[in-house]
C-alpha cells in the first residue's frame, strides 16, 4: 500500500471526500453503490475522489468484475486509518483545519442523525441509539490506556458481518477549557 505524500488534513477535509469515506466505512461497496448513495456527486467527480483515496492508501479495491464492457470495483476503508488522526499529523494541522474536521464530522453526524429520524423506524430501533456526554477525569496514562482499551473492545465489531445491524459510533474527546 502506497503512503500518502499529502496531509491526512488536505486528504479527508474535502467534503466529497470525507462522504465517501464515510460511506465505505465498514463495509465493501462497489463504486455504483457508491453512486447510488451519493447521488449529487457528478459521477466523475466521485471517480476521481475515489481515485485520490486509493492512490493515498485509505480505500482499498478488494473485488473487480466486469459490467457491460466497464470494471466495477468493490472498495474497503481500513477503519483504523482514518478513525483518528495521529498526533504527528494533527500537530502539522492548522487551528483552521482541526475547526473545519470537528465541524465535518459534526455536520456528517446531524445529517446521519437526520436520515435515521426521518426513515420512520426511531422508536423501534430505539435501543440502537444513544447520545451522551461524561466528564473523565484522566492523566496522560490514563487517556492512552482507554485509548487502547476502546480499540480492544471495538475491533472485534468493525467487519459486517451477517445478521449484525451497522451503527456507527462517534467519540469526542475535548479536554476542558
Amino acid at each position: 500500500m502506497k503512503e500518502s505524500p499529502t496531509p491526512v488534513a488536505d486528504l479527508l477535509l474535502h467534503p466529497v471526500r470525507w462522504r465517501i469515506v464515510q460511506r465505505v466505512l465498514g463495509r465493501e461497496l462497489t463504486t455504483t453503490e457508491l453512486k447510488h448513495d451519493l447521488p449529487d456527486v457528478p459521477a466523475t467527480t466521485l471517480y476521481r475522489h475515489v481515485a485520490a483515496l486509493i492512490e493515498a492508501g485509505y480505500l482499498t479495491v478488494v473485488r473487480e468484475r466486469r459490467v457491460r464492457g466497464t470494471t466495477e470495483r468493490t472498495l474497503s476503508l481500513d477503519q483504523t486509518k482514518v478513525g483518528r488522526i495521529d498526533e504527528r499529523e494533527a500537530r502539522a494541522m492548522t487551528p483552521e483545519q482541526h475547526r473545519q474536521a470537528f465541524l465535518l464530522m459534526l455536520t456528517r453526524l446531524a445529517a446521519d442523525f437526520d436520515r435515521f429520524v426521518e426513515r420512520g423506524d426511531l422508536y423501534p430501533r430505539l435501543g440502537q441509539l444513544g447520545y451522551s456526554q461524561l466528564a473523565l477525569y484522566v492523566d496522560a496514562d490514563d487517556l492512552a490506556n482507554l485509548r487502547v482499551g476502546l480499540k480492544a473492545l471495538l475491533e472485534p465489531h468493525l467487519l459486517e458481518r451477517p445478521g449484525k445491524d451497522r451503527l456507527t459510533l462517534s467519540l469526542v474527546s475535548l479536554p476542558d477549557v
